[in-house]
């Protein structure tokens, strides 16, 4: 049986037990309702059998240029162990009640997709990702940084580097923001957002925060980060153009490790990486290697796919898409 969810605890039961350790807030109830503050429709669809719900899906909705819709459902659908075999009829069945062109998802590394149906694209959230055992003792995860990591830590802490992890200075941090976006020439969302997020995201199941590192009181680090089912994640990060030699982000984000450990929380999830044998010259080279530094075991996934709804209409999309891109 497949049905629109309505419970928010027993959705959010279902993704802390049977999702990833990487990106389950992105199906949690609360991610969902930041993404309907900021104006999409949001679908939560469950399939159940006789042992209770088996595959637990959250759509957002997106328009197309031309007309259609298209839903995406980020790091999901989430299913039981034995259930994995049903994500292809509650994507059929989704899509035909919606209408939709194309149903864009991200399944766990064990999914099959040897039908015409399924269509492998660039990916959303991260292909590959790298995550830092915190039920390691402090000890074993001070041991457990690259020595040049270890050193850039104590460097930033010789040099006055303070961290707070818990600024309500968005303002300041946008800034930072703008200036790591201009320098790593790649593109923001607008600033309300991030703005949005971190109001949203406030409940203690599923928290946004503002973590910042200041030398001399001027802010030059800035993260946002996501505590949820026992994973911090680093979602977004910045850096300013001056006193890149004090070494902020390393102090920032070991101080975000301890602290996270202190919670008693499980996992922190760096959030993307380059894939291993990666060289130079991938442009996640650089930001890879410094996370790396901080110890710990990839996590890969299949990537972002498509399940294409209606072939024609999604040749078009495509082509469209093909073109625009080579302008």
């Amino acid at each position: 049986m497949i049905h629109e969810a309505n419970n928010r605890d027993i959705w959010n039961g279902f993704v802390r037990e049977h999702a990833s350790r990487s990106g389950a807030f992105l199906q949690s109830w609360e991610w969902g309702e930041f993404q309907r503050a900021a104006g999409h429709r949001v679908r939560r669809v469950v399939a159940s059998d006789d042992r209770g719900p088996s595959v637990a899906a959250q759509f957002v909705e997106n328009a197309l240029p031309f007309g259609p819709r298209y839903l995406y459902c980020p790091r999901g659908p989430v299913s039981r162990p034995d259930a994995s075999d049903l994500l292809s009829t509650l994507l059929s069945a989704v899509a035909g009640k919606s209408g939709a062109l194309f149903i864009r998802f991200e399944p766990e590394a064990d999914f099959q997709f040897q039908s015409s149906h399924f269509k492998l694209v660039r990916s959303v959230s991260p292909a590959n990702t790298f995550i830092t055992d915190l039920s390691l003792t402090f000890d074993d995860l001070s041991r457990n940084l690259h020595a040049k990591t270890r050193y850039n830590v104590g460097l930033a802490e010789r040099k006055g580097v303070t961290a707070d992890l818990s600024s309500d200075a968005f303002g300041e941090a946008w800034k930072l923001f703008e200036a790591t976006a201009l320098r790593g020439q790649f593109r923001l969302h607008p600033r309300r957002y991030y703005e949005r997020m971190l109001s949203a995201l406030s409940s203690d199941t599923c928290r946004a925060f503002l973590a910042v590192a200041r030398l001399n009181g001027t802010m030059i680090a800035a993260n946002i980060m996501i505590d949820h089912g026992g994973t911090r994640t680093y979602l977004h990060g910045a850096s300013a153009n001056v006193h890149r030699d004090a070494m902020a982000p390393y102090l920032l984000h070991w101080s975000l490790v301890n602290e996270a450990k202190h919670r008693g929380m499980h996992w922190y999830d760096w959030w993307g990486v380059a894939p291993e044998g990666s060289t130079d010259a991938h442009p996640w080279a650089g930001i890879t290697r410094f996370k790396l530094g901080f110890g710990g075991t990839r996590l890969n996934f299949p990537g972002t796919l498509d399940f294409v709804a209606r072939p024609t209409l999604y040749a078009l999309y495509s082509f469209l898409r093909r073109s625009r891109r080579n302008r």
